[in-house]
């Protein structure tokens, strides 16, 4: 799983630079089918982080053979204290999030958040 987990890092982080954010080696991890992508963030843009998390995901996840179950984005952010946000949707709803069969807001409506 290390080389997947590499070229994974790769795709998802070559997506995420584009809109400025930037991860490290520790920020995806795969575990048990679930793929996780810690992301740090402000909370006025959570939602638009949480889209822009499952979206590259979901990119890296099209070019892959592993069969993931799972995908869990996890926002830290400030607001006096530290604080996270954990989302979790299943992979056949990212993947038709990514490949357009569901808006944002279908898919937000699925999740449940």
């Amino acid at each position: 799983i290390a080389g997947k987990g590499d070229l994974l890092h790769e795709s998802i982080e070559s997506y995420l630079s584009k809109y400025r954010q930037e991860i490290s080696d520790e920020d995806v991890t795969i575990q048990g089918g679930i793929i996780r992508l810690k992301l740090h963030g402000r909370r006025t843009n959570l939602k638009s982080q949480l889209l822009l998390g499952f979206f590259s995901v979901g990119r890296a996840i099209q070019k892959s053979s592993y069969p993931f179950r799972e995908v869990q984005i996890i926002i830290y952010y400030e607001i006096k204290e530290s604080q996270q946000l954990a989302v979790t949707a299943g992979v056949e709803k990212v993947l038709k999030l990514t490949q357009g069969r569901l808006s944002s807001e279908q898919f937000f409506n699925e999740i449940g958040y």
